[in-house]
């Protein structure tokens, strides 16, 4: 796992109201195969909740947010759909099954979000760390910059970097302080990122995340760190930071007696 550094946070004000222009699609289809989970990491609990009720409730929360697509497996839909039914969200949510592959599953949820919003945001389902700031300063963000076509959360990398050969031969060391590691939410231009999807998916194009897509048409995309924790959950040894995290979040916000 990538270690991150601290950098400055991307502190915009929201204007008020907030116009509710953001689709939100979180991804959660994957197979779960590195966390140990043959039928999946949608639905583990973490910290008291299934593991997507996180992102579900921190988008929702977001006054921006109008609309949520949930992608999972064609298995959970039925659970997933329960799950959502039973949160109290006040965002309608829409449940639909993922394809082979996230950059699939992420063009099937972009095909039922509603074309009027002119925001989307995608998200791993696999980051229960999201915060509701986090989708707003993106979308404020792309609201006030006409020149970006995305915007991606992310952090400075604070690895040593090394370019790797055959048998393990390190060829050369990048100056770190030019690399991030990018997460998510990745927020776009709604055509943008449909028009990205379309020509990826014409020409066969598999790209490593969603901004990828939108590079390929030379449209600027910028990084932003958003967040200060956003762990993902992946390998099990995961689990114990993110709900301690989690947890003390929680603590922090419940009112005292």
């Amino acid at each position: 796992m990538s270690s991150c550094i601290p950098a400055p946070q991307l502190h915009r004000p929201v204007t008020s109201p907030h116009p509710r222009d953001l689709g939100v699609i979180v991804v959660a289809a994957g197979s779960g195969e590195r966390f140990g989970r043959p039928e999946g990491k949608a639905l583990v609990p973490v910290a008291g909740r299934p593991l997507v009720a996180w992102s579900l409730l921190a988008a929702d929360s977001a006054p921006s947010v109008a609309e949520i697509v949930m992608v999972t497996r064609a298995r959970d839909l039925e659970e997933v759909e329960r799950l959502a039914n039973g949160l109290p969200l006040v965002s309608p949510v829409t449940v639909v099954a993922g394809g082979a592959t996230r950059q699939e599953s992420v063009r099937r949820g972009l095909a039922v979000l509603d074309r009027r919003l002119s925001l989307v945001a995608v998200h791993d389902g696999a980051r229960p760390l999201v915060t509701s700031e986090a989708f707003e300063r993106l979308a404020a963000r792309l609201r006030s910059d006409l020149g970006l076509a995305g915007l991606v959360a992310g952090c400075p990398s604070v690895d040593t970097l090394k370019v790797v050969g055959a048998g393990g031969q390190i060829v050369r060391t990048p100056d770190r302080s030019k690399y991030w590691c990018v997460q998510t939410p990745q927020a776009f231009r709604s055509e943008d990122l449909r028009r990205a999807h379309g020509s990826a998916a014409a020409e066969g194009f598999e790209g490593t995340d969603d901004a990828s897509l939108v590079e390929r048409f030379g449209l600027k995309v910028a990084v932003a760190q958003v967040l200060r924790a956003n762990g993902k959950l992946t390998y099990p040894e995961d689990l114990v930071p993110i709900e301690a995290q989690l947890e003390a979040r929680e603590r922090e916000e419940r009112p005292l007696a």
